[in-house]
């Protein structure tokens, strides 16, 4: 991600555009965050501060940053223990360097244990500028890449399911398969419940319930159901050849199986069905409208499915 915007993040909104490299400091230390500020912003970077690991982590969920570097010893945790809740978050990753900054000796052992939990590098106090600018430039055009290849790929990284455009590519597959046989379809979206309910649960990671979904949806669908992750804690099925009651039993069996597995959401479902595709071609949009709109109506009452038929003339 780039932005135009650089200093002190600490509000709930952070508007951002594509201008330049993003580094999200975590650093508590005044004389250390301003030195490595200065640095980074000669070199064209926008820099967000932070002083704790709490706000660090704040911050991360609400930017995308090509690049984290975390001090060593924060006011309320190791460096070491935000490095670990940052690789969980699906803003951060794995394509995502972060990097720790300290003011003191690193003992070998140290230094091991902080590379097993995901740190690329270790910057020792005082920094060499022109080497801190160009390493972290180099990271941070390989994050950008990154995310360049991603957005090219029809595949979710963090789950391995359909992204939107992998979707949208198997969607036309099925629909075209739908014509030709006069076959029907559903379409399921499978998303958790609206801010507020069960607002004071304790959630795990974004990352960690994302693929927990999509390993669960992959084991109760079949083969030829198109699966994917549309966005955060949002999730379709594209059913070929089910029609409402094959989408009733489908449903059922698809959050069966996620209160096993992922028992502290109760996802909720929304479900379009057609008993034959219409005269005119559909594209994703057609089907995750309808399907999108009966999710909210169960997100919002007391029943966790909505159901929508339409019937082709």
């Amino acid at each position: 991600m780039r932005t135009e915007q650089s200093g002190s993040v600490l509000g709930d909104k952070l508007e951002s555009r594509v201008t330049s490299p993003t580094v999200l400091l975590i650093e508590d230390q005044e004389w250390t965050a301003r030195s490595i500020e200065t640095i980074l912003r000669h070199a064209e970077f926008a820099v967000f501060k932070t002083y704790t690991g709490r706000q660090g982590l704040e911050v991360a969920r609400k930017v995308d940053p090509d690049l984290v570097l975390v001090d060593r010893h924060l006011p309320d945790m190791s460096g070491g223990d935000v490095i670990k809740e940052l690789k969980q978050l699906r803003s951060i990753g794995a394509t995502t360097p972060i990097a720790i900054i300290t003011g003191g000796p690193v003992t070998q052992a140290e230094k091991l244990d902080l590379l097993r939990v995901g740190a690329w590098e270790i910057f020792v106090s005082p920094f060499d500028p022109e080497e801190l600018s160009l390493r972290v430039n180099t990271w941070a055009n390989a994050k950008q890449e990154a995310a360049r290849l991603e957005e090219e790929s029809l595949v979710d990284s963090l789950t391995g399911a359909y992204n939107f455009d992998g979707l949208s590519r198997r969607v036309r597959e099925i629909v075209a398969e739908s014509r030709r046989y006069e076959r029907p379809m559903a379409c399921i979206v499978l998303g958790e419940p609206l801010p507020g309910e069960n607002g004071d649960r304790n959630k795990p990671s974004e990352n960690d319930v994302d693929r927990r979904v999509v390993d669960t949806l992959r084991e109760v669908c079949r083969v030829s159901d198109a699966v994917g992750r549309v966005r955060d804690r949002e999730f379709l099925v594209v059913a070929p050849s089910t029609d409402d009651s094959g989408a009733a039993v489908l449903v059922k069996r698809i959050l069966e199986a996620l209160d096993a597995s992922v028992a502290e959401i109760p996802i909720r479902a929304g479900v379009f069905s057609l008993k034959r595709s219409p005269k005119e071609p559909l594209d994703i949009t057609d089907l995750l409208g309808p399907a999108t709109a009966a999710l909210r109506r169960a997100q919002q009452g007391d029943d966790r499915v909505s159901f929508q038929s339409f019937q082709a003339n």
